[in-house]
């Protein structure tokens, strides 16, 4: 067989083999026409909006209020309410500074805050930042709101009650009920012909109106007028 039949018989048998490409191969897109139509992949469907988060529900009692009792047995025996108090926002603190406000140490001076306890059903209540919804978390009665809850008091080293204004019995007011007694000197015209009326009149003038020579002026017009009248 000549070479050029060979070539020919050789050429004609891979022709008739498919073609292998590589994983990597790249068609140059100028020089190879595409044999099928490109068309661009479906755009999927769009993810629906994602829900709005609902913010979940307060804690229980954080919008509601109720009234606390504040009693001492001990010195100084105390019994005062605070009313409308927020389960969420009132605390141990703010009760501590109630009591302060109406009690004082053996020698008159103020009590350290440190000395003040907080008890709740006999039992003392750690820390100052505890809210009343954190005290009563195992009250859900009591954390519904409106209702009327006992905390006690002990002040370490003794204390005593201040007196306010509004504990005291207020005074009976007096009335005199005696007639009202007769004015005694002159009256009327009488009083009008003196100089002291007339001294009087300029003094008045001359404090409201803050000028000595107007209110000289003013007496004068006002004295001349009621001479021309009589």
């Amino acid at each position: 067989m000549s070479e050029l039949s060979f070539a020919k018989s050789f050429l004609s048998t891979l022709d008739s083999r498919p073609i292998n490409l590589r994983a990597d191969h790249v068609f140059d897109p100028e020089q190879v026409g595409l044999r099928v139509p490109y068309t661009l992949p479906r755009l999927s469907a769009p993810h629906p909006p994602m829900p709005k988060k609902v913010k979940s529900a307060h804690a229980p009692g954080s919008s509601k209020s109720i009234t606390v009792r504040v009693k001492s047995a001990r010195n100084p025996a105390l019994d005062f309410p605070i009313t409308n108090a927020p389960l969420s926002t009132t605390s141990v603190q703010d009760i501590r500074d109630a009591v302060r406000g109406r009690v004082t140490d053996p020698q008159g001076g103020q009590v350290p805050l440190e000395k003040i306890k907080i008890l709740y059903k006999r039992k003392p209540v750690t820390g100052t930042g505890k809210t009343l919804a954190e005290m009563l978390v195992d009250e859900p009665t009591i954390l519904a709101g409106g209702k009327e809850v006992e905390i006690g008091i002990m002040i370490i080293g003794g204390a005593q009650a201040v007196e306010s204004s509004a504990t005291q019995p207020e005074a009976p007011e007096k009335r005199d009920e005696s007639p009202p007694k007769p004015a005694v000197g002159p009256s009327g015209e009488e009083v009008l012909r003196t100089e002291a009326f007339w001294d009087d009149l300029q003094g008045y003038l001359e404090q409201r109106l803050k000028d000595e020579a107007e209110a000289k002026h003013l007496r004068s017009l006002f004295k001349d007028a009621w001479k021309s009248s009589n």
